[in-house]
């Protein structure tokens, strides 16, 4: 079972170009909603305001290496680590639930069109990280739900940028 390409299965019922369009429209529409929220929540605005605010309270100019210093802690430690969230259990749950999609996601674009049916064979690995990553989402699943019917959201009081 963790060695077969379940869309290789998949294309003896539906055909792959119907697939790999499936996950083309899906990122579309992923990007599009992601674009929308951005103008619903006017949240743009607000980036844009809080950076024009930041750079009339500058005292100096930052250098190039200054800015990429910057985005490079800040890929770092609020990506990759989400050193946002105080909370061990929480930052877990969500490093978690954001390597696991990426896991399933990546894998499951590259079954699709790299190996879409029986005939090309799959390389053993990507079946595993594929079902790997789908356990891992589902695991954190029920921590997710539940921190989301709560009544109060942990935050941290403490600042890195203070």
């Amino acid at each position: 079972m963790f060695s077969t390409n379940p869309f290789a299965e998949l294309s003896a019922v539906v055909p792959p170009e119907v697939m790999q369009t499936f996950v083309v429209v899906m990122i579309f529409l992923v990007a599009a909603g992601t674009l929308f929220d951005v103008w619903h929540k006017k949240s743009a605005k607000y980036f844009f305001a809080n950076m024009r605010n930041s750079h009339s309270k500058a005292t100096k100019p930052a250098g190039g290496g200054e800015k990429v210093s910057i985005a490079v802690q800040t890929a770092v430690v609020d990506v990759m680590t989400s050193g946002e969230f105080c909370n061990p259990r929480r930052r877990i749950a969500h490093l978690l639930t954001m390597y696991g999609f990426t896991l399933y996601a990546a894998t499951a674009a590259v079954m699709v069109f790299a190996y879409p049916t029986v005939d090309t064979p799959t390389p053993g690995i990507l079946p595993a990280l594929w079902y790997v990553g789908a356990l891992i989402f589902a695991w954190t699943l029920p921590q997710r739900v539940i921190r989301r019917f709560a009544w109060f959201a942990p935050t941290c009081s403490s600042s890195r940028w203070s």
